[in-house]
């Protein structure tokens, strides 16, 4: 550990360690083990893996999810004279090959690359060349740890409850000794509890707030087209927000994050997109409800990182649940797409190798999208099949040394000839790779290493897409029509209990928020660290100051009307899928509504958002019963409507049947008065 300690003081200029980042290092560098660190934001996850990666032989290699952190620690690494990179799609060809060039000659130290990254075949097969001694990864990437055989593997993540923090340790077999967790109180954030209905009441309320900043503020919201409504809003009263979420263009997102990062008191409207690696906050606040109370832990702690006292303003609105449930619902799609999706999985022919290759994007544009994830499920609860690297279809290759890449008279580099087409632009070609190995009996893996060192040695520009999911096949699925309908019928039963885990999840931020209680001491019991806040008071939250929990009044789901219910019949002859009319007359769009013009542009999507989504399942399911389940003819679409609606569409694959315990139950009211 001296070196270690060497390293923080002479690279970081640190003169000692945080709070358990040691023990963390030391688990890495001297006992050579696995770890997770659960730190809050800010914390000082980054020295974790940073500081062992100066002190071991080989490459750290840092999955990261956005392309702004990379650059951020990149930048800051390169300044302290670390030899460190990213791999993104954004790069000029020389500056990627420069970093392959640099990783393969074992002279780049740390390595930060996007999740997507792992889908590349090629990128793949160049890690297997290389001495990994440290992946630094979140806890979605186990499958990539194995291929490569690394030497030490450290989860991080920001916020884990103890069942979360258990499922990480089991995937990655990490003992109990090797877990490490600060305790996600921090003492300088004020935690604000508002409610207001209305978004005039919310920009009312927060104007005040924000003209007296003596720093930079971060105003979450739900949904994209939010961020540009809030900062119209805004401008009259001589707020200038920048505005940020995941639809602008990548180059766009980076300009506003250094911008911000680069702001004394800057304000951006933004969606949970933004905000990773972001040290800047005087002020937090979500306009709107988070999901969950670890996106809320995670981003109010992008407030005060200079330990400076910050403002964390949370507003309740009841308007804002159907929203927010209608995302609740995104993991749960029909039995009759599930029935769908497995007759194609069951009677796909595996090829010579034994695995299985789908398109999931391809099924997800005709069923639905969250169809991958039903993928885990026969990985994991049915041990049908193991997903490996998945690999890219496409690739558009533009020569950039045309005699190299046309005197390759292997026989593989004349069959990418053969097969390639041109592409628009003169000297860009495409080939589908699948196709020519399939046409030319060749390997496909071989084509993809081919074109692979094509870019290596600076022969062609390459560009990659159309990734399809891989599978071994481990055992042969039932094909009969009734074994399909029994582990469809399985499978969806537990995507409902998923589905019902996440309401409940939105309704404990509910209860989190008008608890009798401190808003600090109640967010730190939640994951596990009862004894953080010093005598269960903050002394600076909503209840801890006016010694009351806030009033929220939930207003009671509106009873069905039999005129509306016949409406979206007429409208859509869909009989087979109940859930289907009730996302239609709830307003959560699929692939099968956008499909046949009943989604966005239709009068009635979402002309029932205010009714309890389960009364609606059981409305239509009853109207299907009638039938027999059996659809309609389907005629010409009813004309869509310009018509604007007052409440907000829900751009997500979402459905749900469960619902909160108080709604449809009249007037909800959360308060639970002062505590003694």
């Amino acid at each position: 550990m001296e070196r270690a300690r060497e390293v923080l003081k002479d690279v970081f200029g640190f003169q000692s360690f945080r709070l358990s980042q040691e023990k963390a290092i030391s688990r890495l560098v001297v006992d050579n083990k696995n770890a997770l660190v659960v730190f809050p934001t800010g914390g000082g996850k980054s020295l974790v893996y940073q500081v062992p990666a100066l002190c071991l032989d080989g490459l750290t290699l840092v999955i990261s999810p956005l392309i702004a952190l990379m650059k951020d620690q990149v930048d800051s690494l390169v300044s302290r004279g670390v030899n460190a990179a990213s791999l993104d799609s954004t790069q000029p060809p020389e500056r990627s090959k420069w970093i392959k060039e640099e990783v393969l000659a074992g002279k780049m130290k740390i390595l930060y690359v996007a999740p997507e990254r792992l889908n590349n075949e090629g990128f793949v097969n160049m890690m297997i060349k290389v001495k990994i001694s440290l992946l630094a990864v979140d806890e979605a990437h186990s499958r990539f740890a194995e291929e490569l055989d690394v030497e030490r593997v450290l989860c991080l993540t920001a916020t884990a409850t103890p069942s979360v923090s258990a499922d990480i340790c089991s995937s990655f077999l990490i003992a109990k000794e090797g877990v490490f967790s600060t305790p996600v109180f921090r003492p300088n954030l004020s935690l604000r509890i508002e409610v207001a209905e209305t978004l005039d009441e919310k920009i009312n309320r927060i104007v005040p707030l924000l003209k007296t900043r003596t720093g930079p503020s971060i105003i979450y919201v739900t949904l994209q087209k939010q961020t540009e409504e809030v900062a119209n809003y805004l401008m009259p009263h001589g707020i200038d927000a920048m505005v940020y979420h995941a639809g602008l263009p990548s180059e766009q997102r980076e300009k506003i994050q250094i911008a911000f990062m680069g702001s004394k008191d800057g304000v951006v409207v933004c969606t949970i997109a933004f905000g990773m690696g972001i040290d800047k906050g005087n002020q937090v606040i979500h306009l709107y409800m988070p999901k969950t109370l670890e996106n809320y832990s995670q981003e109010v702690g992008r407030a005060g990182r200079d330990g400076m006292t910050s403002t964390c303003v949370l507003f309740l609105s009841s308007l804002d649940i159907p929203t927010l449930e209608g995302f609740c619902r995104g993991d749960t799609c029909s039995k009759r797409d599930l029935e769908l999706w497995l007759q194609e999985v069951a009677t796909k022919v595996p090829a010579p190798d034994g695995t299985l290759d789908f398109n999931h994007y391809k099924q997800g544009k005709e069923l639905a999208n969250v169809l991958g994830l039903c993928y885990a499920h026969l990985e994991l609860d049915h041990d049908y099949i193991r997903a490996i690297t998945p690999f890219y279809s496409i690739y558009e290759i533009t020569p950039l040394d045309s005699s190299r890449i046309f005197s390759d008279n292997s026989q593989i580099g004349k069959v990418i000839r053969t097969y390639w087409r041109r592409k628009g632009v003169a000297g860009k070609h495409e080939v589908d790779i699948v196709d020519a190995a399939s046409r030319a009996g060749v390997d496909r893996a071989d084509m993809a290493r081919h074109i692979s060192n094509w870019e290596l040695d600076g022969s062609a520009e390459v560009k990659a897409s159309q990734v399809r999911a891989r599978y071994t096949l481990l055992k042969p699925f039932e094909k009969t029509a009734a074994s399909i309908r029994a582990l469809a019928d399985e499978m969806h039963t537990r995507m409902l209990k998923q589905e019902e885990d996440s309401v409940e999840k939105l309704r404990q931020v509910i209860a989190f928020a008008t608890d009798d209680d401190c808003l600090a001491h109640n967010l730190a019991k939640h994951f596990g660290n009862e004894d953080a806040v010093p005598n269960g008071t903050c002394g600076s939250c909503t209840f801890c100051t006016t010694g009351q929990s806030v009033e929220f009044t939930l207003k009671p789901p509106t009873v069905i009307h039999p005129k509306q219910i016949q409406a979206i019949l007429d409208a859509c002859p869909i009989r087979d899928d109940p859930r289907l009319l009730a996302r239609m007359a709830f307003g959560v769009t699929s692939p099968r509504l956008t499909a046949n013009k009943w989604s966005t542009s239709h009068a009635l999507f979402g002309s029932m958002v205010n009714v309890d989504f389960g009364h609606l399942v059981e409305a239509f399911d009853t109207e299907c019963k009638k039938v027999g389940y059996q659809s309609l003819e389907v005629t010409t679409a009813t004309p869509s409507s310009s018509k604007k609606r007052s409440q907000p569409q829900i751009s997500s694959d979402n459905s749900n049947t469960a619902k909160f315990n108080n709604r449809g139950r009249g007037d909800s009211r959360y308060k639970r008065g002062r505590r003694n």
